[in-house]
């Protein structure tokens, strides 16, 4: 039996739902986002992106491009319905559905196709379904594979249905640009084109990867497959989250530690609570820190046994933050000699008054010694917890059994509070300090980044 993926896509999701549920927007170029200067763009409407809006792209560089744009705040609540609405129609055609984000999923539809005329009649009829439960578009491929089905459905936008056949997967392919090929970004790209690979043909004709190689190391064998249409991927219903961050770019430039400090706790606080949500806990943390002229920088370090607790995450946010500033003192000045070790174990979270009774190393703190000059402002800041499972591998440790015992109950009582009386009502001090030294904007920025992250977990 042949196999028949189908990758649906709303369009223009967030701002087609803004225009459904006012329809004087209807024709009139939307703008869902944050409305801050530094605000970023969620999703653009088609009469928007005729003016070079796209997602991701700065409210402020919106707003120069589309000032007459009609620019709302973005309503989770209300796009998650919708979501759930679409989702228990696809389920009338097939249980087997990979969600991918609030607006595009994977279905496995291997075996219906013969209630229809073929799979373009399958897909018409999704479409139309969709349409009569919500009002709203969906553009949808259809493909022998995930990688072609994702590709169709981008073909014919919007309103788009595009049927890749078998037999036809490398025909399709031959003649778009290499960038269209799972995977391929911006600096991949460039490196594909230096080595003559600017045509997805221009792969096709190679008989094997070793060619690629040079240009993009382990990533050739993928690539070639890709290029000729081959992915055995299977649509996967119960999909694992890969990680769980949270992030904020801020208004103005930071370059306060007290203040890097406590985002460092506010990320380490909804981190956590979102990886207890879903029953995960993770293995590794890492810190992300954009600078004003936009250089990206990150660090992680993979803990000994997998954790969901806020404490942990703050502390080797922590020396991850430590260890960076290090070695930015360091590079600043080379003859410098730092002797401190950096190394942690999760099970740290001991109290400091047992640890150093018995000998042990105290809790992390936030270091701002390390440096001898200014601290270079700080654009974006943002803690991730990746290396997931629904079990943690716990690691005895004579100091941390107890403690963790109790960490755990703490946090489940902080957590059962927070679901009944609302997030703001009870909570550290370092997290009520951050709430009100900004009147609580910083706050609101960064829960809605949340939300919009969220998109990409559910």
């Amino acid at each position: 039996m042949r196999r028949w993926i189908m990758h649906v896509d709303m369009d223009a999701f967030f701002a087609s739902v803004e225009q459904l549920d006012h329809p004087e927007y209807k024709g009139h170029p939307v703008i869902v986002g944050g409305l801050s200067s530094r605000g970023v763009v969620a999703t653009a409407s088609y009469e928007a992106r005729k003016f070079g809006v796209h997602s991701a792209m700065p409210i402020s560089r919106a707003k120069k491009l589309c000032p007459h744009g009609i620019y709302v705040y973005p309503n989770m609540a209300r796009y998650k319905e919708i979501s759930q609405i679409i989702h228990k129609v696809m389920e009338e055609f097939t249980p087997i559905i990979e969600p991918l984000s609030l607006d595009e999923a994977f279905l496995d539809v291997t075996g219906i196709t013969h209630k229809f005329t073929g799979p373009k009649s399958l897909g018409r009829a999704i479409k139309d379904r969709v349409f009569e439960e919500t009002g709203l578009i969906i553009s949808a491929g259809l493909a022998p594979n995930k990688f072609l089905a994702k590709l169709a459905s981008d073909l014919d936008k919007p309103d788009g249905l595009v049927v890749i056949p078998y037999g036809k997967e490398c025909e399709s392919l031959a003649n778009l640009p290499i960038k269209r090929i799972w995977g391929v970004g911006p600096s991949t790209e460039r490196r594909l084109k230096d080595g003559g690979f600017a045509l997805i043909k221009d792969v096709q004709a190679l008989s094997d990867e070793k060619p690629l190689v040079p240009y993009v190391g382990n990533q050739a064998r993928r690539i070639w497959e890709l290029a000729r249409g081959i992915d055995e991927r299977p649509v996967e219903p119960d999909r694992q989250i890969q990680s769980v961050g949270n992030e904020e770019t801020y208004e103005s430039d930071v370059e306060d530690p007290a203040v890097i400090d406590l985002e460092l706790h506010y990320f380490a606080n909804r981190v956590a609570k979102r990886l207890r949500k879903y029953g995960l806990m993770g293995h590794t943390v890492s810190i992300k820190v954009r600078y004003n002229d936009f250089k990206t920088v990150s660090r992680q370090k993979r803990l000994d046994s997998a954790t969901d607790q806020e404490r942990i995450i703050y502390d080797t946010s922590v020396l991850l933050w430590n260890k960076l500033m290090r070695e930015r003192s360091n590079a600043s000045q080379p003859n410098r000699h730092d002797a401190k070790a950096f190394s942690y174990n999760a099970n740290d979270s001991a109290s400091t008054e047992n640890r150093e009774m018995m000998g042990a190393a105290p809790l992390p703190q936030f270091d701002t010694s390390v440096l001898d000059m200014s601290l270079k402002p700080i654009r974006l800041l943002g803690v991730t917890v990746s290396g997931l499972s629904t079990e943690g591998i716990v690691q005895d440790d004579l100091f941390s059994i107890e403690t963790g015992e109790k960490d755990e109950k703490l946090s489940t009582v902080l957590d059962s509070l927070a679901s009944k009386f609302g997030e703001g009502a009870i909570m550290s001090g370092a997290l009520w300090r951050r709430a009100q030294g900004d009147g609580g904007e910083r706050r609101k920025r960064s829960e809605l980044k949340a939300e919009i992250d969220l998109d990409n977990e559910e």
